[in-house]
């Protein structure tokens, strides 16, 4: 029996086989955003001998950060705190993104168990490799070799790898996700979108306290006071850039704004 329990901006599925851990449950039901709902990421859950299974299809970003991070956390009890993510399907990942593991991980620690990464794609391998979580976590190149019998922290198989899949694809963009070739924006719907992120550009700098995004936002605010497409896109995706290098703190306005230019842009 599958149980369906769809989160904003997380959809969440899953079923426990009779060999998995003897404590874990799939998380508690939410009530489901509909079709209108944001694109979000989906998380199916199973279990792999000892270990209970996440498997993230869709885009890992600061928009389903603050309900994947709820939802991983939550999923964590113990007797039932050995945790593998899936990240084979994961079509696009920021920092914000895949800064869930690290809370995720300190619980399950806490706890007695262990979080382990499994199948990135090579632009997730970079982006673990930028934000130095190749070092904290156990990282495997299959689902199967992660949920081995193996104990925590004995092998890492993967982990040594990363550094040669991110050398061998020298493509800073890989971590803006999988078809990342950007498409040509109309004028209007670029100034609209970027007029949108600036009318929130308060909630942008409340949501990094390192001011990290500070000259980045200059550089587009003063793109968008000019009458060039051409350099108002390259403000745009030098931001985007940086989204994916830095997190943010979690706010609603940011997610949306970001989400939207990224879409437009089609770096996702």
């Amino acid at each position: 029996m599958v149980q369906t329990t769809p989160l904003r901006p997380v959809r969440s599925s899953g079923s426990l086989p009779p060999a998995g851990p003897p404590d874990w449950q799939p998380p508690a039901s939410a009530p489901d955003p509909g079709p209108d709902g944001p694109v979000g990421l989906s998380v199916s859950w199973s279990a792999r001998g000892r270990y209970a299974v996440a498997a993230l299809s869709g885009e890992l970003d600061i928009a389903c950060a603050a309900s994947l991070r709820e939802q991983l956390i939550g999923a964590l009890k113990p007797g039932a705190s050995r945790l593998v993510i899936e990240l084979s399907l994961v079509t696009y990942c920021d920092a914000s993104g895949l800064a869930v593991l690290v809370p995720t991980g300190r619980r399950a620690e806490l706890l007695g168990g262990v979080l382990r990464l499994a199948a990135p794609a090579p632009f997730v391998a970079s982006a673990l490799r930028a934000m130095g979580l190749h070092r904290r976590f156990d990282i495997f190149a299959s689902l199967q070799a992660a949920a081995a019998s193996s104990p925590p922290g004995q092998i890492r198989p993967f982990t040594r790898a990363i550094a040669t899949v991110a050398e061998a694809a020298r493509m800073p963009q890989l971590k803006l996700g999988r078809g990342n070739a950007g498409r040509v924006v109309g004028t209007g719907e670029l100034r609209a979108a970027v007029a949108d992120l600036l009318s929130h550009a308060d909630a942008w700098r409340d949501a990094d306290p390192g001011r990290r995004f500070a000259p980045a936002l200059q550089v587009l605010s003063r793109a968008y006071a000019r009458t060039d497409n051409a350099l108002l896109t390259e403000a745009a995706r030098s931001l985007l850039s940086i989204l994916t290098e830095h997190a943010l703190d979690h706010s609603p306005p940011v997610a949306a704004t970001a989400s939207r230019l990224r879409r437009l842009l089609g770096t996702g």
